[in-house]
């Protein structure tokens, strides 16, 4: 079986079986996969069957159909083909190719002898053994802090929850994850777990920390206070220090900070296994930490990225100046207040921040044009400008639909409420706003917040969406509305 694989745009991920029908595409909504973009023409092209082969045929477009980035008029496609159509990439798959890559799989049905096969048992394995169970307690511990790192949205509170997890696998009394602070150079705690009830001094002893951070190697003493390395130590001596578990951190190259467990009591000893889990669980966290630290500098890079367009945008059009951030601070505090996920978060600020970028490409001053047509350009360059940057086709949405109304009023694309994503119900609200404020009243002088949030929330249910005018009466009187991007980080 072959199919089509939309790989960008709204309809992203949607996927249309070739069979013997013709698959239409183009911008009328009669076509089998409507593309709404400036540069599609209504009957756009066409993806068809012979036999065995799979052919797309451009229907005479204003801007040409591609074939892995070749203009056709009518091509053979083959199994990765990427085809663009507009700004809008669709990838040809063939399912059998795709899946057995020409590999032939035997799936033993009941003939697969059980005593050759062992499966790892867990508490949430469903369905009849593969093989002999077996458990294992560090490969289960393992995996669950790889849930735990994998699912966090923030790694504060996953660490900890990850420390809590190793603490009660190897009974620990305290457990401690530390950090080398990278503006002091000090080792500070980012997370702890006190499993003792006999509080007191935090039993952490210098020596063995020195030691695991200098040489990168674990380190398990069954009884600091008899071990050669360790028994001349102040720190060892004076706090009693028993039994250690200490692994490093190792972030690129360098050890970063560890893992720190101990136990009091004479008869509660880690052993070996305890520190093979300690030290594969510090390998985790090393790599998870080190993900981090490679998103926030991507982060950084994509915010540099978007405020120089923003200062752009500005140039181009001085009289709106400080709009973009106004609105990605009324977006933000709007997107709070109806319980966003902190990661989409992150993508309706940078979305409201970017909602006019086409103005670059579409000047207002413009002579010898429609209003109307010149209010349509802004929007298609903007779309164009987003969809040509790799990673942000989430925020895509915002900038493609910010003139758009409930009732479908809105340009250019006359789309109603049902159909605009939440990302851009919220950024229409947050836009409108700051024009009532700047631009709307008598003589277009601005009216004051109040007075614009009264004129806007005539039109909820209506011209825009119910829930989003209902959050911005709540985030007005809370306060909120002006808090912009402290609301990120709290």
């Amino acid at each position: 079986m072959a199919f089509i694989r939309v790989k960008t745009g709204p309809n992203k991920g949607k996927v249309f079986e070739v069979k013997d029908q013709v698959i239409t595409i183009g911008r009328d909504e009669s076509q089998t996969i409507q593309i709404l973009d400036q540069g599609v023409s209504r009957a756009h092209a066409e993806i068809f069957r012979l036999g065995d082969m799979c052919f797309v045929r451009d229907l005479n477009s204003t801007n040409g159909t591609y074939v892995n980035n070749v203009k056709v008029n009518e091509e053979a496609l083959k199994a990765t083909d990427e085809l663009l159509i507009g700004t809008t990439i669709l990838l040809f798959e063939d399912a059998i190719n795709e899946s057995s890559h020409g590999v032939e799989y035997d799936d033993g049905g009941e003939r697969s002898p059980e005593t050759t096969t062992l499966a790892l048992k867990t508490e949430k394995a469903a369905g009849k053994a593969v093989g002999r169970e077996i458990t294992s307690r560090n490969l289960t511990v393992t995996t669950e802090i790889g849930k735990v790192l994998g699912a966090a949205r923030e790694l504060g509170p996953s660490l900890r929850r990850a420390l809590e997890v190793l603490a009660d696998a190897v009974q620990a009394d305290h457990g401690y994850l530390f950090m080398t602070d990278r503006a002091t150079g000090k080792l500070v705690p980012r997370a702890s777990v006190e499993r003792s009830d006999e509080g007191g001094e935090k039993k952490v002893s210098r020596t063995i920390v020195k030691r695991v951070l200098t040489s990168g190697a674990p380190v398990l003493t069954t009884d600091a206070t008899l071990d050669d390395r360790f028994m001349l130590s102040e720190s060892i001596v004076l706090k009693k220090i028993k039994s250690v578990l200490a692994a490093p951190l190792v972030v690129g190259d360098k050890a970063e900070g560890l893992l720190y467990f101990h136990a009091a009591k004479v008869n509660a000893t880690f052993k070996v296994e305890d520190l093979e889990l300690i030290a594969s669980a510090a390998l985790q966290i090393a790599l998870t930490i080190t993900s981090q630290q490679s998103g926030d500098k991507i982060r950084r890079s994509m915010l540099s990225t978007i405020r120089s367009l923003v200062t752009a945008m500005e140039i181009v059009d001085p009289k709106n100046q400080g709009h973009s951030e106004r609105v990605a601070d009324y977006a933000t505090a709007l997107a709070v207040q109806m319980g966003v996920p902190r990661a989409e978060l992150h993508a309706i600020r940078l979305s409201a921040l970017l909602h006019d970028v086409g103005k670059l490409a579409a000047h207002q001053s413009v002579t010898g044009v429609h209003r109307d047509k010149v209010h349509d350009q802004h929007v298609y360059a903007g779309e164009k400008i987003i969809a040509g940057i790799e990673g942000f086709e989430e925020i895509l949405p915002g900038v493609r639909y910010h003139h758009e109304r409930s009732d479908g009023s809105g340009y250019p694309y006359k789309l109603k409420n049902d159909q605009l994503p939440l990302m851009a119900r919220i950024i229409i609200v947050a836009n409108q706003l700051d024009n009532l404020c700047t631009h709307g009243g008598a003589n277009g002088q601005g009216m004051v917040p109040k007075d614009a949030i009264r004129e806007l929330a005539k039109g909820g249910g209506t011209i825009f969406d119910d829930e989003v005018v209902k959050a911005l009466l709540v985030v007005d009187r809370s306060g909120q509305l002006y808090l912009g991007a402290r609301l990120l980080e709290e």
